[in-house]
């Protein structure tokens, strides 16, 4: 995890080119959601340009970073950046993985950044399987806070199980973003 990466008026300059895209029903590897018992929410693609280079730049740097932990061998970013809103009660994204096999075999590090302040929704939490299922509730607490900071980065290998939480109110806003290489052995 990465604290403040980002600030809160970076955060709100990625907002706002997310905003201006079409949003619609959350994707999986490029086809519609149509089984709402998986996913709920809108999602929009950033593609690389002049308006969105900085943001790609920035990214790069985290992942120098990130993958100190991982060492995986990267190739870099494969895909446009996808910016996600919550903005309905209920809405979320249950148990799932980013990379491993099929068509996204080669994403092999996901980053998400949180651009909501946390004090502006209720529930709409990422979660990791192994932190929610193996800390104990005084850590996993404090890990909660973290995540949930304006501007932090979570930093991930795309195979491991993540979720979001239903949000219960307001509106919560992540930039996700995968970056590639070659398939795992």
């Amino acid at each position: 995890m990465i604290d403040a990466a980002f600030t809160p008026d970076e955060c709100a300059a990625i907002a706002a080119l997310g905003d201006a895209l079409d949003t619609g029903g959350g994707e999986l590897v490029g086809e519609a959601v149509t089984d709402l018992d998986l996913r709920r929410s809108r999602v929009a693609w950033i593609a690389r340009d002049d308006d969105s280079a900085w943001v790609f730049d920035r990214l790069s740097q985290l992942v120098v970073r990130a993958n100190r932990t991982w060492r995986f061998d990267l190739a870099g970013f494969e895909e446009d950046l996808q910016y996600t809103i919550y903005d309905e009660p209920g809405a979320f994204y249950t148990w799932h993985q980013d990379g491993l096999d099929g068509d996204v075999a080669t994403r092999k590090l996901a980053l998400v950044v949180q651009l909501t302040d946390p004090g502006t929704y209720e529930g709409g939490d990422l979660e990791m399987f192994d932190v929610v299922t193996d800390w104990p509730a005084d850590d996993l607490a404090a890990w909660r806070e973290r995540v949930r900071a304006h501007g932090t980065v979570t930093a991930f290998p795309a195979f491991e199980y993540h979720r979001v939480t239903p949000l219960v109110a307001g509106r919560r806003a992540s930039l996700v973003a995968w970056v590639g290489g070659p398939t795992f052995r």
